[in-house]
């Protein structure tokens, strides 16, 4: 192949421009179908795509900004984390919740759930589906069942926190000012890392576990500001 020919292949369109959203997308989950993507948007709405062709297939108005989204392991229900932020006011908080709807028609099943008294910053389920976890900027992760949508209790782990993955043999990984690994069953930590805060006092942003669990990787961010 020659290079012009190599050049030309890499100038074609890579995929599917997704339009809709009229303010910044703060999250986007796949649903286990793997045919449909649903976003969560600051312009109020969530909305379910079909990955085929990027048609909005449904679009749901909601009362506050939408900042994390998780998918039932089932694919029957879609988890939002909804609130506000405060508007130049120090004093003023920031009070989220969740609300539990269904993929299809998008009726609200359960919530809001209450807990988090700051900014939700991240969801997951367990592996077997029996469990939600809701990461919060308040430091804690709740725990909650996906058959009553309880509480199951909290972990109190660090400072800001913004991802949190579970393994595929269901331990909890935690990344914010440390990155943590938790026994959910025993309500125990594992291990503390100081991860990225090592280099620039930078921030756990992502994470994400290897297929077989050996291996909890991390992706970070520095900032001035909180330098």
């Amino acid at each position: 192949m020659t290079d012009g020919k190599q050049l030309s292949r890499f100038r074609r369109p890579l995929g599917k421009r997704f339009t809709g959203h009229e303010n910044s997308i703060y999250a986007l989950v796949t649903f286990p179908d793997g045919k449909r993507i649903a976003t969560g948007s600051h312009d109020k709405t969530i909305r379910i795509w079909r990955l085929e062709d990027g048609r909005e297939m449904k679009k749901w108005v909601v009362k506050h900004s939408v900042h994390a989204l998780v998918i039932s392991r089932n694919g029957i229900h879609v988890v939002s984390a909804e609130g506000d932020y405060p508007q130049h006011d120090s004093d003023q908080m920031d009070y989220w919740q969740l609300w539990v709807r269904d993929a299809e028609t998008g009726r609200v099943i359960a919530g809001p759930l209450n807990g988090h008294i700051t900014t939700i910053k991240t969801l997951d389920i367990s592996p077997d589906g029996g469990i939600l976890a809701s990461g919060s900027s308040d430091g804690t992760v709740i725990l909650w069942d996906t058959t009553t949508w309880q509480s199951k209790g909290a972990l109190e782990c660090c400072a800001w926190l913004h991802c949190i993955r579970f393994s595929p043999t269901g331990q909890l990984g935690i990344g914010g000012k440390y990155i943590q690994i938790w026994d959910l069953y025993r309500r125990e930590r594992l291990a503390q890392f100081n991860g990225h805060a090592e280099f620039n006092y930078a921030w756990t942003k992502s994470l994400t576990w290897t297929p077989d669990g050996a291996h909890l990787l991390s992706a970070g961010w520095w900032s001035l500001d909180w330098a």
